[in-house]
């Protein structure tokens, strides 16, 4: 009897001893949580608010420049405008990115963003004066498709420097700019613990508004700056009038611009170690994916890098390859509005029309 129930006290201890070696390798394996809270507060405070402080000071810079350009009008002194307005465009392609909170409740993408531009609505302004640029008739005579017209028509400097209207016009463009960006730069310094606080994917949480919008960014970019113009909608029929910045030429700096900061959204690196969409998709599992985004994005800039001329000029001469840089940049569409979005749980809220 005691030798049974020794071999029953052994026996014990053995399960005892194997439960919980289980039990500790199953602790062991146990994921770590991810911190959407952690991907918030990344994406906030290093890659939002210091878009917002470059593109503040971007404007500024435009606005004192062109105070110079008044009080002396020449080609110098125009160049330096110019230097300062695509310098602020070029700023403007990661912050449109994020059109929830105060820019959407501000109505400022539109203000600002908006193109092509209405040269009859915007010289009707000129020549009548009397204009209020806040109005939805003039939502298509202002912002930064309005200065590319200011200042890089034809003349432009002649206009300037001729029409005092004319240099008032554009003044009041790039002073509605700076001051209306003023008010959501404000905004969002209260919005930011909103921002961070909205790890949810119901459709209004943050996490979802910010993956809404980093998608409908993309499509936007892949349409209008470059699918639109080169006819991809239309059967092969290109429509030049509507390139985005068209008297500058600089569209396709632009879309790398805009291609390029998605990426950064995408990693969560904007010099920085900090959490993305990338991290999220390999602590879910999908390293595969993560990585397919990534490696898109780096090859449709490289595609990007291979035109010299104009996007019109190109449209001209090299359509094939444009159509090319097209496709790349379509192939892209399933996996971030696809499966990135159905990995983390978030429904696309927002309506398109392309059929994607």
């Amino acid at each position: 009897m005691r030798v049974k129930r020794t071999i029953r006290v052994y026996l014990s201890l053995a399960i005892l001893l194997l439960l919980n070696f289980s039990c500790k390798k199953d602790c062991d394996e146990v994921q770590p949580a991810f911190s959407k809270a952690v991907l918030l507060e990344n994406v906030a405070d290093n890659i939002i608010l210091p878009a917002l402080n470059d593109f503040e000071s971007t404007l500024s810079s435009l606005e004192s420049s062109f105070f110079t350009l008044q009080t002396d009008p020449n080609q110098e002194s125009l160049n330096a405008v110019r230097a300062n307005w695509k310098a602020s465009y070029m700023q403007w392609q990661m912050v449109k990115i994020f059109d929830f909170g105060p820019i959407r409740t501000n109505g400022f993408k539109g203000a600002v963003g908006t193109y092509p531009t209405d040269t009859n609505q915007l010289n009707s302004n000129i020549i009548n004066g009397g204009y209020n640029l806040s109005t939805a008739d003039n939502a298509d005579a202002i912002g930064f498709a309005a200065l590319d017209f200011l200042l890089y028509r034809n003349d432009a400097l002649t206009n300037l420097n001729s029409n005092e209207s004319c240099m008032q016009y554009t003044l009041d463009v790039i002073q509605k700019m700076k001051n209306e960006f003023a008010v959501v730069k404000s905004q969002w310094t209260t919005y930011r613990s909103t921002f961070i606080a909205g790890t949810g994917t119901e459709s209004t949480s943050s996490f979802s508004l910010l993956i809404n919008e980093f998608n409908r960014d993309y499509e936007l970019a892949k349409n209008g700056k470059l699918g639109v113009p080169i006819g991809a909608q239309t059967l092969g029929i290109q429509l030049p009038e509507y390139i985005e910045a068209r008297n500058s030429g600089i569209s396709l700096e632009l879309l790398k611009e805009s291609i390029r900061n998605l990426r950064i959204v995408y990693t969560g690196d904007n010099s920085s170690s900090g959490l993305g969409f990338y991290d999220y998709l390999v602590h879910l599992e999908r390293p595969s994916l993560a990585s397919t985004i990534d490696n898109n994005f780096s090859q449709i800039i490289n595609k990007i890098e291979t035109f010299n001329g104009s996007l019109e000029t190109e449209m001209s001469s090299n359509v094939s390859s444009l159509n090319q840089l097209y496709n790349l940049i379509q192939s892209q569409v399933v996996n971030i509005k696809t499966d990135m979005t159905s990995a983390f749980g978030v429904i696309i809220t927002y309506q398109d029309n392309d059929g994607d």
